[in-house]
């Protein structure tokens, strides 16, 4: 993509320095794959990504995780099991609501050809809804379309109009796939966002306009501190503090999604006895992962508005991609 990210300006959003590639990826062990559809007649603007949170296959070696719905208007798969167990298991996957369904069955079909004799899966599912930009009725995200994400993990991802970003608006403008990451200590934060949620009224400069939202934002928050299920509970509501930083309402019909995990510690499917440690919640350290937690997830959207480009819709109608000068002007005014 030829578009500039918010650094690419000399704009920072708050004080913790970010990581060499201001990705998730920056957090050890990370990795992202986008499979991105472009297609006309059916216009097609959709795609798959999935975030690999430590290695290839995390099913008999989980991590801790937790989850945090500011609106919960929406579809994901997974978040239930997390919320009883604080365990994840599977690659974290995003894409169009209406192809939830199928990359829940490709998922369970990725996890089976590496463990196969898994009796029971937790497939994380995730998804925004490309309605207004992609002929997303069809469904053509589905076993093909996830596998080729997979292939495509790697610690270097583009952002905007690709993968489960490639349908999303903004704002009003052309959303996408957003990144950012905080170094705090030892420790790394990052956030990946599919940015599809606000109305152009609660964007800086737009006092007059009048939109309906009826998207949504997910956001996956990672880190390589040593945190415990409750703890990353509290990190995931310090993502949704960075949504309302950039402009977001949690309106009716948005679906605002948080998941964060820690891949510090792998918890094996079967064991008897565990000893972990974690930094303690009244530590300093704390404190600095969540406030840095909602730096990289305000950043993150708004690389994900900055790395957007113009993109015609399955109507005709074109989606503009954000001029920089707005977000710049924004931020100035706070």
């Amino acid at each position: 993509m030829g578009r500039k990210r918010l650094r690419n300006y000399d704009v920072k959003v708050g004080k913790f320095p970010t990581g060499r590639r201001n990705l998730i990826t920056d957090v050890p062990g990370v990795k992202v794959g986008n499979f991105t559809l472009i297609k006309e007649n059916p216009v097609f603007r959709t795609g798959v990504t999935v975030v690999f949170p430590a290695d290839d296959c995390i099913y008999n070696l989980r991590i801790f995780a937790s989850s945090f719905v500011m609106n919960g208007y929406g579809k994901s798969t997974g978040l239930i099991q997390i919320e009883e167990l604080g365990l994840l298991e599977t690659p974290i996957f995003i894409t169009s609501t209406l192809n939830v369904g199928k990359v829940w069955d490709a998922a369970v079909e990725y996890i089976l050809s590496k463990v196969k004799d898994a009796k029971s899966i937790n497939p994380v599912v995730m998804e925004c809804n490309d309605l207004k930009v992609s002929q997303s009725e069809l469904r053509p995200v589905g076993k093909d379309e996830v596998f080729k994400a997979i292939e495509n993990a790697s610690v270097e991802f583009e952002l905007g109009n690709v993968g489960a970003g490639t349908g999303m608006v903004t704002f009003g403008f052309k959303g996408g796939l957003g990144s950012s990451s905080r170094v705090v200590g030892e420790y790394t934060v990052g956030a990946l966002v599919v940015s599809n949620f606000g109305r152009k009224e609660d964007f800086s400069g737009y006092a007059d306009e009048n939109t309906e939202e009826t998207g949504s934002i997910i956001v996956v928050v990672a880190t390589n501190a040593p945190l415990i299920p409750n703890q990353l509970k509290r990190i995931a509501k310090r993502g949704a503090i960075g949504i309302m930083k950039a402009g977001g309402r949690a309106t009716h019909g948005s679906g605002d999604i948080i998941l964060a995990f820690s891949n510090a510690v792998k918890i094996p499917r079967k064991t008897n006895q565990l000893n972990v440690k974690y930094i303690p919640d009244d530590s300093k350290i704390f404190q600095d992962l969540m406030d840095a937690t909602i730096e990289t997830v305000e950043e993150a959207i708004y690389d994900a508005l900055l790395c957007a480009e113009d993109m015609r819709g399955r109507d005709g109608r074109i989606w503009k991609a954000i001029e920089p000068e707005i977000i710049i002007k924004k931020l100035e005014q706070n």
